[in-house]
């Protein structure tokens, strides 16, 4: 995205998952126990990695701090990041562990029946690790971080008092962030997500806004929470929490919409936007990843994310 000139356009640095996504889509509705006909496709993932690789297309300066295995999926993963734009030079290689991976089944509608992710090697991501990495000496960076990570390793980053946007990842692994939202410049979570963390029940418009203000009130200056088809709430200290409903778009898949999201809202956050266009900025973005049969699709730019939005006006 082209910076607002009036705004101090930061650099990223993301620290968070890496995988190889393994997604598969049935032809028909899957059945326990049976095989069902249906695609199958490789393509590189995880929930920070894929949030670098959207900011990178989007224009941003972005590096990743991630590890992946010394093996084929891992090598692959690194190229096909570095040749997004995103710098890689922090990604590291561990030996004798397996990159982590993401296996997803999806009904024909492109919905999630299924997955299973196996993610120990992020483990070694310990806080000693990033403390030792170059790709956290710009203390001036945005910090955006998954919760893949393991519990110390993001009480560590939180710690840093940077100014750090938060993906909530999966109802088990938001819970990592319990005691530790204080400060946080953005917290992006979906409604099982938020409801897990909060203890709140959220499955309504009404009560998405609630657990919005929720966090708010808990010390968190911005916060988006996302409820699939329905539409998403939002809100930031000193203004009441909004709910934005869902446009009816084509679903090719589900997966990475949701990193497609915050990326595209942190990407106009700090070119200038507020609140308000950010999330917009970020719909239309998650739009387009819907669209896609890849987690991070290869047509989301800024021009194609404008063009889209005027289209949708």
């Amino acid at each position: 995205m082209t910076p607002d000139p009036s705004a101090a356009f930061l650099s990223i640095t993301v620290v968070g998952g890496s995988n190889m996504d393994v997604s598969a889509k049935a032809h028909s509705a899957v059945t326990a126990g049976d095989s069902t006909p249906g695609s199958i496709q490789y393509s590189p993932g995880g929930v920070g990695r894929n949030l670098a690789e959207n900011l990178a297309r989007l224009g941003a300066c972005v590096q990743l701090l991630s590890v992946v295995g010394d093996d084929v999926f891992g090598r692959q993963v690194v190229t096909s990041t570095a040749a997004t734009g995103v710098g890689v030079d922090a990604v590291l290689t561990i030996t004798g562990q397996r990159t982590a991976t993401y296996l997803s089944l999806h009904q024909p509608d492109g919905e999630v029946a299924m997955a299973v992710n196996d993610m120990d090697i992020l483990e070694s991501l310990t806080p000693e690790v990033c403390a030792a990495s170059p790709a956290l000496s710009d203390a001036n960076a945005l910090l955006l971080v998954d919760c893949n990570l393991a519990q110390p390793t993001l009480a560590y980053l939180l710690g840093l008092k940077r100014k750090v946007v938060v993906d909530g990842v999966s109802v088990a692994k938001c819970r990592r962030l319990v005691g530790l939202l204080a400060g946080v410049y953005l917290l992006k979570l979906n409604h099982l997500e938020a409801s897990a963390l909060s203890g709140l029940p959220v499955d309504t418009p009404e009560q998405c806004l609630a657990v919005v203000q929720h966090f708010l009130d808990g010390g968190v200056e911005r916060v988006i929470v996302s409820h699939g088809a329905s539409g998403l709430a939002w809100g930031q200290l000193g203004s009441e929490p909004f709910f934005r409903q869902s446009r009816k778009v084509q679903v090719v898949s589900s997966t990475g919409a949701g990193d497609a999201l915050l990326a595209g809202a942190v990407a106009a956050l700090l070119a200038g936007k507020v609140l308000k266009d950010a999330v917009e900025y970020g719909v239309a973005c998650a739009e387009i990843t819907l669209s896609s049969t890849f987690a991070n699709s290869p047509d989301l730019n800024d021009a194609s994310v404008r063009h889209h939005m005027s289209k949708n006006a």
